[in-house]
């Protein structure tokens, strides 16, 4: 492969020693084999016969390199902020010689986020995630035939949303066969065919458009990734519900005063958000009034939104008038819904 390609990350130079391989299919002569052709020429003269004449020729087969990479599994959707993220490819040596092989990740021009902390690498231990210590950057040697597993992790941004997608693109470009580190890079033979030497066709078809080209020695193939995040959104209101001296009948915010704070989160679209945790800090002018919804209903949740009102919702117990903190969980939101949170404070 002749040209340059932007790299999502940088991975250490360690060669890779123990991979997957799949039974080898017939790819044709092995490069510097001979292959040699005789011819008999039997005659007579006079009706009696002659010495044959003979002849032979012999050539030898020159190199075919050509590769092919393949992705293994679905590509799944992910979410934003996830660490570790793992896709499976395979890289088949189809050549008709032992080849080496550099491996990269190239970027996804196309991408809507970025995926950092690219790391290429061979699973060891077999537990389908990476571990320190086995990153690779190339294959040093692989027969003809051979196929290996390689695998690539990465990090999904926090900040990436709901729809976002990148390719996971591996390249394998052939290097000349090493021992333990790899060779000079693989190039076709110029000028015209030589005689009695083996020289080099580059054969190899190309994978993902702008990540390789046919006749370049590479190839590639693609994990498409897409965020499934959640479109969280929270509000907060306050409605004053009883003061001392009007009762409910049009309260003011006095000191004395009732107040009643709705806090509402949204899930606009995307994925289902679990685990809501809704955390409010009570400011020093009030004081949490317990009791607010019945005998026993000090904070109400999982209810709806109505009218820019907070209804509904089961009853939490347990706070007193020293809280300062209102800490609750909700229910899961799926996309196109609404959890609300609400309790009641008295003004200083």
């Amino acid at each position: 492969m002749k040209r340059t390609r932007q790299l999502l990350g940088a991975v250490s130079a360690l060669a890779l020693v123990a991979f997957s391989v799949s039974p080898a299919m017939a790819t044709g002569t092995t490069a510097g084999d001979s292959i040699t052709n005789s011819v008999t020429v039997d005659f007579q003269v006079g009706g009696v016969d002659q010495t044959a004449v003979t002849d032979s020729d012999t050539f030898v087969v020159d190199r075919k390199i050509d590769v092919t990479v393949a992705t293994v599994g679905a590509s799944a959707n992910v979410a934003a902020g996830s660490t570790g993220v793992v896709r499976q490819f395979t890289v088949t040596n189809d050549s008709n010689a032992a080849v080496g092989y550099a491996l990269t990740v190239a970027t996804d021009a196309g991408a809507t986020f970025t995926p950092t902390n690219v790391v290429i690498f061979d699973d060891l231990n077999s537990n389908g995630q990476y571990d320190s210590g086995e990153e690779i950057t190339f294959i040093d040697s692989m027969a003809e035939d051979e196929t290996r597993d390689v695998w690539v992790a990465f990090d999904v941004p926090i900040t990436a949303t709901n729809g976002q997608s990148s390719d996971i693109i591996l390249v394998a470009n052939a290097h000349e066969a090493g021992s333990g580190s790899i060779g000079a890079e693989i190039t076709d033979t110029a000028g015209a065919n030589g005689a009695g030497t083996v020289e080099t066709v580059l054969a190899d078809g190309s994978g993902v458009a702008g990540a390789d080209s046919d006749n370049e020695g590479d190839h590639s193939a693609a994990h498409s990734v897409t965020v499934n995040a959640a479109s969280m959104s929270v509000s907060k209101f306050s409605t004053v519900v009883w003061d001392p001296v009007n009762l409910t009948s049009d309260p003011r915010a006095i000191p004395g005063a009732r107040v009643q704070y709705c806090i509402a989160v949204t899930n606009a679209s995307g994925a289902t958000a679990t685990s809501v945790v809704v955390d409010d800090d009570l400011p020093a002018e009030v004081v949490f009034y317990p009791d607010a919804f019945g005998t026993t209903g000090d904070v109400m949740v999982d209810g709806t939104l109505s009218a820019g009102q907070c209804t509904g919702g089961s009853e939490v117990d347990g706070y007193t008038t020293s809280d300062t903190n209102v800490n609750e969980s909700l229910s899961d939101i799926a996309a196109g819904q609404t959890r609300t949170l609400y309790f009641q404070v008295t003004i200083q």
